[in-house]
């Protein structure tokens, strides 16, 4: 008995050597490996409030830039002044030749002595229309003179007074002849509105110029310096007078000048379907003459609530959507984001990210959804 029990204990022994072989074979199913973690680097995203840039370029121009003419046409006597000479308020720029001009004027002052003579002479004459009327009326009533003679008085008095108003009339007519002729000539020069440079000449001396036609390019020194930029309707809505502006021109490499926008067009130009807006310049005791050409930075009212992020974080886009890697507990977890702009080295994101988050910006090529890392530190 006790020598069966022994046999039945070996072969049990046995039977459980087998099957613990049998568990360490080629057909036992092996332990899955964990992933290594991968050393990346990351980087804070931060909340900003970005506001809309537009961006133009234009000529700089003085605010108030007049072409100076002769309110007569003539010959040009003299031109006294030379491109971008200083002038000041009331100085004489050019003259015609003023014979005619002079002799029309001293023709009009002798129409207008004439016409005094008249108005005179039909004073005269109404007092004797007067006169005669009066007897006339004596005479009648004494029985002396007949109705008919009376009334022929009466008609001569109104025809004193009515020819009075006529030589009335015609001296106040030809006061404004002389007023006509006074003021041809006095416009028969040109003189400077205000202190200025003469940007331009446009006539020589000796040149025969019809009236209005341009003879000098004036520019006020008394009003700002301006640059005249094109917007299209997608920018100008965003444009408002007052916006501050930065200005570059290439004179003045690396230099930035300060600017403001003083016009906002409400119309478009019919030829090119845009919008002319003018900034004033601040020139900084630099010197800023018309005609440079300068880039323009105009720094809207409008402002966007977004998220910050460093450009290396971004791992695919497509338009407005992207996909950046977030740092959680760890792990890389691919998130989805909607991107606003890209500008320069910065990722300007309005959805998909929490100002706390922070994003992988090294490794990212190789980082799979969810994969373990380890954050380096810089």
């Amino acid at each position: 008995m006790t020598d069966k029990i022994k046999i039945i204990s070996l072969l049990a022994a046995f039977t459980l050597a087998l099957a613990g072989c049998g568990g360490n074979g080629e057909n036992a199913e092996a332990e899955p490996a964990s992933l290594p973690a991968r050393r990346v680097e990351t980087a804070a995203v931060k909340p900003v409030d970005y506001r809309e840039t537009v961006f133009a370029s234009g000529k700089l121009s003085l605010e108030q830039e007049a072409r100076l003419s002769f309110k007569t046409g003539g010959i040009i006597r003299r031109i006294f002044v030379s491109e971008g000479q200083a002038v000041r308020q009331g100085q004489v720029l050019a003259e015609l030749a003023l014979e005619e001009i002079s002799a029309q004027t001293q023709q009009a002052r002798l129409g207008e002595q004439q016409a005094e003579i008249n108005v005179e002479n039909a004073k005269l004459a109404l007092r004797l229309a007067e006169r005669d009327y009066q007897n006339a009326l004596g005479l009648y009533r004494d029985s002396v003179a007949t109705l008919e003679q009376l009334q022929n008085a009466e008609v001569q008095l109104d025809n004193a007074r009515n020819q009075l108003e006529a030589a009335k009339k015609g001296l106040a007519m030809q006061g404004e002849q002389v007023d006509v002729a006074s003021f041809n000539l006095r416009y028969s020069k040109i003189t400077a509105p205000s202190n200025g440079t003469i940007l331009k000449k446009l006539a020589e001396t000796n040149e025969l110029v019809g009236p209005g036609t341009p003879v000098l390019l004036f520019g006020s020194k008394d009003k700002a310096k301006v640059i005249k930029v094109n917007l299209t309707d997608k920018d100008i809505i965003n444009v408002r007078i007052g916006n501050e502006a930065e200005v570059r021109f290439d004179p003045y490499p690396g230099h930035t000048f300060r600017g403001t926008v003083r016009e906002v067009a409400s119309m478009a130009d019919p030829y090119t379907n845009t919008y002319e807006v003018e900034v004033e310049v601040d020139p900084e005791g630099k010197t800023l003459l018309s005609g440079f050409i300068g880039s323009v930075s105009i720094f809207t009212s409008n402002t966007t609530s977004l998220i910050q992020a460093p450009i290396d974080a971004l791992i695919g886009a497509d338009g407005s959507r992207g996909e950046v890697f977030v740092a959680e507990n760890d792990t890389a977890v691919k998130t989805p984001v909607s991107i606003f702009k890209v500008e320069g080295e910065r990722l300007l994101i309005t959805r998909g990210l929490d100002s706390t988050d922070r994003v992988v910006t090294s490794g990212v090529g190789y980082l799979e959804d969810k994969e373990p890392i380890i954050i380096s530190q810089r």
